[in-house]
């Protein structure tokens, strides 16, 4: 289902109306599930739109009784709310969808309460769910006590929909809504809480999925991202605050101002780059994960991973992928393209020899080289099985050394041999010929 769509003008945070979010809605654990960037923007969008309209049925498209329960909205008005900047409409229809698959719980002093956010959604097209053509109707219907916390919240903060259009990534988004909270509070801090719990919290990941990173990498790629865009585009000013015990993080929370000027207006970006989640696609990566992934990391991250691994598949001198998408997903997981510090150390040169070596020893030390980097691009799991091997196989001599790992230069040398060898077998004369004339044109 696809039509054209109409983009309006970007306007500044005073363009759109506010919408009032329930404190008790804001920072919701996640069961089931999980939050993309998407997904969030819809959420709020639905929210704004029911606050506007107050009951269901307001704008029902069609006499179907079933309707009446639903609160109906324009797609083209949701693209525009949401700034999703595309026409591909069977996206934002599994995004709306994906709502629905969101479990959450709350709790307070007197009740505990899970939910599904959605209890359903509709299609109406006024010219055949299928036809290119015609007015496209997006209807949508809350749990009953979902319902009255979005219709008549008690305690609430005031969202526009302005500054979730600017933000990039769901973590972002999230963050966003936790901290302006309590930007208006007396002791502007947040509640100081495990880390563990604010990264279910911020990436929207099910509290069930117990998969989660060191805290060293949630800083990286959610928190100080996070932190930097939010600074950077909306209202409020964040800052983390981390709390140890020994040497480790074991809590954070963050304070919380409210900027004194207004912020720059800044362009909206689109929210899915349908090319790039083809590239992510063409890896082996399905058409969902893909998209989940895009709306997880941010552009520059995923596309900066994609180029690692659609280079890695062009080298011809090293071992195809046996799996490109696993590749890519273990890469962008771990942050290879990002700076993340290898677990292997740099390649050293080894130092000036008194005569010049000969073509084959050259070629030898660059073929080890390749194959440390090669090396180095694979994931823990990937790695520990070729060092165990060199380990079996190494001399004797090498044996009371190993235990420094690649660390140790002696190490380090004979592994990048043996790993070439086994990578690409002895070498003909002919490559040693090639890598000559690679020399000569340098």
């Amino acid at each position: 289902m696809v039509a054209t769509v109409d983009e309006g003008e970007t306007g500044g945070p005073d363009s759109i109306v506010e919408f009032r979010k329930a404190n008790d809605s804001i920072g919701l654990r996640v069961v089931e599930g999980q939050f993309s960037l998407l997904s969030r923007k819809l959420y709020n969008v639905f929210i704004s739109s029911a606050q506007k309209q107050q009951r269901p049925g307001v704008n029902a498209p069609t006499d179907d009784p079933s309707a009446e329960s639903y609160f109906w909205i324009p797609l083209q008005e949701v693209v525009k709310d949401a700034k999703y900047n595309s026409n591909d409409y069977e996206t934002l229809k599994a995004h709306a969808n994906e709502l629905q698959n969101i479990r959450v719980e709350a709790e307070n002093s007197r009740m505990w309460t899970s939910e599904r956010l959605l209890s359903g959604v509709k299609i109406f097209n006024s010219h055949g769910l299928k036809s290119k053509g015609g007015t496209v109707w997006l209807g949508f219907s809350f749990p009953p006590e979902v319902l009255q916390m979005v219709l008549k919240p008690t305690v609430y903060t005031r969202f526009s929909l302005w500054y979730q259009t600017q933000l990039r990534t769901a973590s972002s988004l999230a963050l966003y809504e936790v901290c302006r909270r309590y930007a208006s509070s007396p002791s502007h801090v947040t509640n100081r809480g495990k880390w563990e719990g604010w990264y279910y919290t911020i990436t929207g990941t099910a509290t069930t999925d117990k998969n989660i990173p060191e805290y060293k990498y949630f800083k990286r790629d959610h928190l100080v991202k996070s932190i930097t865009e939010i600074n950077t585009i909306t209202d409020i000013n964040v800052e983390l605050l981390e709390f140890k015990e020994g040497r480790r993080v074991a809590e954070i929370q963050f304070k919380v101002h409210l900027k004194a000027q207004g912020t720059f207006e800044l362009p909206s970006v689109p929210i899915i780059n349908t090319e790039m989640i083809d590239r992510i696609v063409a890896l082996g990566v399905s058409r969902d994960e893909a998209t989940q992934i895009y709306s997880t990391y941010d552009e520059a991250s995923v596309k900066a991973h994609l180029e690692l691994v659609e280079t890695r598949q062009k080298q011809s001198n090293t071992q195809p992928l046996g799996s490109p998408a696993a590749y890519f997903k273990t890469a962008i997981k771990n942050g290879y393209a990002n700076g993340k510090p290898s677990v292997v150390a740099e390649p050293v040169p080894p130092a000036p020899a008194k005569k010049k070596k000969s073509l084959r020893e050259r070629f030898m030390i660059a073929r080890a080289k390749d194959a440390l980097e090669h090396y180095q691009k694979l994931s823990f799991e990937e790695q520990q099985p070729l060092f165990n091997a060199f380990a079996d196989s190494a001399d004797k001599s090498l044996k009371p050394y190993l235990k420094k790992g690649l660390e140790m230069a002696l190490v380090r040398n004979a592994f990048g041999d043996w790993l070439a060898t086994t990578l690409w077998g002895q070498p003909s004369d002919s490559q040693i010929l090639d890598f000559l004339e690679s020399e000569t044109d340098e």
